[in-house]
C-alpha cells in the first residue's frame, strides 16, 4: 500500500516538472471568439421573417406553482 502511495507521488512530481511550462500553456489555449455584430434590426410594426414557432411550456413561480405559458422561439 505505502508503495503504492509512493509511486503515485513519484508520478505526479514527474508530471510536474516534465510538464509544459506556463508561457506553453498560455499560447496553447485559444483567444475567446469575438461577438459578432447583430444580423438584422426591426422596428415594432416589421418582423423580419423567421422560421418561428409558438409551444407551451411549464414554469415554476414561487408564488403561484406551475403554470402553463405560451412562449415563442425564433431561430
Amino acid at each position: 500500500m505505502r508503495a503504492n502511495i509512493l509511486w503515485g507521488a513519484a508520478i505526479l512530481a514527474a508530471a510536474l516538472v516534465l510538464g509544459p511550462s506556463a508561457e506553453a500553456r498560455r499560447a496553447a489555449t485559444a483567444e475567446p471568439p469575438r461577438a459578432s455584430a447583430p444580423a438584422g434590426t426591426w422596428t415594432a410594426g416589421t418582423q423580419p421573417e423567421r422560421d418561428c414557432g409558438r409551444a407551451r411550456r411549464k414554469f415554476w413561480v414561487p408564488q403561484e406553482g406551475w403554470i402553463v405559458r405560451t412562449v415563442v422561439s425564433c431561430r
